[in-house]
């Protein structure tokens, strides 16, 4: 089994006047594949646990980038942009894959973006097909949303 993991989060307060820009990713926890420690960090359980399971089970885990910043207003959409399209591209050079695990907050927003979770999940769905199974690990007090439970086989509020 082959199984992609990558992460992309912030908690979005959309009333707060303060943008969050890449840099407030790349000062919190922005990892890059080879990058990423094995102690815990504010992102990547799905990855952590894939290479536990992987260890005994003879699993091969490619580890996509984990972005995550501190909660603040919306992501400025170049910001967004660039993370998700550094995943996606991850993504379609470790195709095929069995299966993607992705952890995000589930209250993202970015300007132009009012469900940044479901933006990258379809586009995820659309590179992998529905035969590959997508998972997303996201917190208790997301906003779920159609987008997110259509391209999803299993989520996990954690």
């Amino acid at each position: 089994m082959k199984i992609f993991c990558a992460g992309l989060g912030t908690e979005t307060n959309t009333f707060s006047p303060i943008p969050t820009a890449l840099r407030n990713f790349e000062e919190f926890c922005a990892y890059r594949p080879g990058e990423i420690p094995d102690f815990p960090v504010e992102i990547g359980m799905p990855l952590r646990a894939a290479k536990q399971q992987a260890a005994t089970r003879g699993w091969q885990v490619v580890e996509g980038s984990l972005f995550d910043a501190p909660p603040s207003g919306p992501t400025v959409r170049a910001a967004y942009e660039h993370m998700r399209d550094e995943i996606l591209a991850q993504l379609a050079a470790a195709l095929p894959v069995d299966a993607v695990a992705l952890e995000m907050h589930g209250a993202m927003v970015a300007d132009g973006y009012d469900d940044c979770e479901g933006d990258l999940l379809q586009a995820v769905r659309k590179l992998v097909g529905e035969s590959v199974a997508v998972g997303l690990e996201i917190d208790p007090h997301c906003h779920l949303t159609q987008a997110m439970v259509a391209a999803c086989d299993i989520i996990v509020l954690f």
